[in-house]
């Protein structure tokens, strides 16, 4: 048997690579205390860490165990220098982090006490009461841990819709001590197959008796036609488990209830999930609130409340906003958005209304969004060098919010108090935030067919209006909203410079009507004098018989992108709207009065409507805190994308 470290770490590495796991292990427990506790049963997890790191390794890069040696030699060189316990255990661990970026902390008991992870991971979800999601992620692989209150089996996927076909699916159980795991694909309702390639790697499992906690590592993007890749935007994941662990792999019992779906933002999450901040000396706290409103009994309602802020006494900056949500009204709140006003309101007017009938003489001067929430959406905090600015000579003092209520079942018993609460502090930062509303005007000259999965609807933010705001300045964009209704699919913000398509500003190819998240930026994008944006929308009208104009109801349509930045501008709108060119076989007809007459189950229908579109000027809508810019309402003939931004493939091809 080998006598020193290096000679013990290199058996360790080739056994692994050979995939001598049991020998392994018994040559571990067999060895005597005076080696270090390392050699005890707490490495037999570090050692399955190893076995798939290397393995994953050598296996996608197609290296030989004579390649391995080389590398094994340089690591020598490092290892021999380990003269202590910890260093050692460290050492495995740093192989971990420099394969992935990512520090396990992995727990030497080998068992949780409760339902937390067996490691510091900083994100969670809990699914169900008991199902609880852990992660962390860097920029090709992602951990992810469950905590599940069962002795059985444990199911969790990837899917494209949030049901089980064509999902991406990992099962596994502990049995006797031996954790049984696979990576699996699932073709339609029933037990899902094992995948030609094992993707997903087992970095631990165990049971204490309550709980099955199960720890798995993946790249992002495995490249493998039965996983799905996990990118930046809405993942849709799948979960379920049950009581007893199955006899064999082909065994595995039904779910039943305990079984679900949910939206998560897997690589971009809340800012609330992503930092815990601390709340200054001095913070106060506004709430707007709709004051126990009874919500008609409709099913879309939008309620307006104004406001007059209190003498702040001096400038404060809102570092936080987050909504107040009603118990039991979860889904009733579609989104709430709170606006900023020109000028004054008389507030001794009725201050609550339905926003349609808008009994204020100056509320559709309250058209700036300083506030935009969405359904599913949390806790949103500025970055520490942003603030929006209230309280000085300038700064809004009246407000109106607008509440979506969602009613579908036209319920009569629902009174509500949900809102907004801000977070507001005097110790300013360095720069005054703002909010840019872009994308497609809301008004029904948005038009979407039926019968069609794949409608796309475009908002123009043009150059003039844009340099018109901006001048010589630039604004720097850290966080966007994407927004639309029922039908959305795919929303995408679009950035040009100098005719040359940039990155999108940011994009979710797997929108979620129910879970609408502010989501930080990779890093903050500059806009200026000469640039452009679009805001692409991306509809599946298929199940509709009829045409779906844009609208306020939820069966109508909206197709909006909510950029949040810094400095603070004068531009708080930039939309269009299609002027559409009527043909000649329709000549003194409106558009309007044509969508509604045209056979939308023959193609020729949507050739023709998809034509129009590309024809067909917009009317620019460019307005300022002030009100209308001189660009507002010019036409603009949205142009063929001459170099559109190409995505750099991570897949061989």
């Amino acid at each position: 048997m080998p006598s020193n470290a290096r000679s013990w770490w290199r058996v360790i590495v080739k056994m692994v690579v050979m995939s001598s796991m049991d020998l392994m292990v018994v040559v571990f427990l067999s060895r005597p205390a005076s080696h270090g506790s390392w050699f005890g049963r707490d490495i037999a997890e570090r050692v399955l860490l190893l076995h798939c790191l290397v393995q994953e390794g050598y296996q996608h890069l197609g290296r030989s165990l004579a390649d391995l040696e080389v590398t094994l030699d340089n690591a020598m060189m490092f290892l021999s220098l380990l003269v202590s316990v910890a260093t050692a255990t460290v050492a495995v661990e740093g192989i971990y982090q420099a394969q992935y970026g990512i520090v396990p902390q992995i727990s030497t008991s080998g068992t949780v006490t409760g339902p937390g992870p067996s490691e510091s991971l900083p994100y969670h979800d809990q699914l169900t009461d008991d199902y609880t999601l852990y992660w962390n992620f860097n920029n090709t692989h992602i951990i992810l841990e469950m905590v599940v209150k069962t002795n059985g089996w444990v199911g969790f996927g990837i899917s494209p819709k949030g049901a089980m076909k064509s999902s991406d699916v990992i099962i596994g159980w502990v049995k006797d001590g031996q954790v049984h795991f696979a990576d699996r694909h699932a073709d339609g309702h029933f037990l899902p197959a094992k995948d030609s390639h094992q993707d997903w790697s087992l970095i631990s499992g165990h049971e204490n008796g309550e709980y099955t906690v199960l720890k798995v590592v993946r790249k992002l993007d495995t490249c493998d036609d039965q996983d799905r890749p996990i990118m930046s935007g809405t993942t849709r994941v799948i979960y379920a488990y049950g009581p007893n662990d199955p006899t064999s792999d082909d065994t595995i019992s039904y779910h039943g209830s305990t079984r679900g779906t949910k939206s998560l933002l897997l690589l971009d999450p809340p800012t609330g999930d992503k930092q815990q901040i601390t709340l200054p000396a001095d913070v106060k706290t506004l709430e707007f609130t709709n004051r126990n409103v009874t919500v008609p009994s409709t099913d879309t309602t939008y309620w307006c409340t104004a406001w007059k802020i209190p003498d702040l006494g001096g400038k404060h900056h809102m570092f936080r906003y987050e909504p107040i949500i009603q118990k039991g009204h979860e889904t009733l709140l579609h989104h709430i958005i709170l606006y900023y006003c020109e000028g004054n309101l008389d507030v001794s007017e009725p201050s609550a209304f339905q926003c349609n009938q808008n009994p204020l003489k100056r509320a559709n001067h309250c058209t700036h969004v300083f506030v935009a929430w969405a359904i599913g959406g949390k806790a949103f905090n500025y970055p520490s060098h942003v603030g929006y600015s209230l309280g000085s000579s300038g700064d809004p003092g009246y407000f109106v919010m607008e509440t979506h209520y969602d009613n579908p079942m036209m319920r009569r018993d629902y009174v509500d108090d949900s809102g907004l609460r801000v977070y507001l502090t005097r110790q300013l930062r360095q720069y005054d935030g703002g909010v840019l509303m872009a994308g497609v005007h809301v008004d029904a000259h948005q038009i979407i067919p039926p019968y069609d999965p794949h409608f796309l609807s475009t908002g123009y933010c043009d150059a003039a209006c844009i340099g018109e705001a901006l001048g010589d300045d630039e604004i720097h964009v850290f966080a966007n909203v994407l927004h639309a209704h029922l039908l959305g699919s795919k929303l995408r913000t679009r950035h040009f410079r100098n005719g040359v398509e940039l990155p999108p500003v940011q994009e979710d190819n797997n929108y979620d009507f129910d879970y609408q998240e502010a989501r930080m930026l990779d890093s903050e994008r500059t806009i200026k004098k000469g640039d452009s944006l679009m805001v692409e929308c991306e509809y599946d009208s298929s199940q509709r018989t009829q045409v779906t104009h844009g609208g306020l109801s939820s069966r109508e349509e909206m197709c909006l992108s909510f950029l949040i930045y810094y400095p603070r501008n004068e531009l708080t709108q930039c939309t269009s709207r299609v002027l559409y060119e009527i043909p000649d076989q329709f000549a003194g007809r409106s558009a309007f009065d044509i969508v509604h007459h045209l056979d939308w189950t023959d193609p020729r229908s949507h050739e023709g409507f998809n034509h129009t579109l590309q024809i067909s000027p917009h009317a620019q809508l460019c307005h300022g805190s002030q009100g209308a810019l001189q660009a507002n309402f010019q036409t603009i003939q949205p142009s063929k994308i001459s170099n559109p931004y190409q995505k750099q493939q991570t897949c061989p091809v």
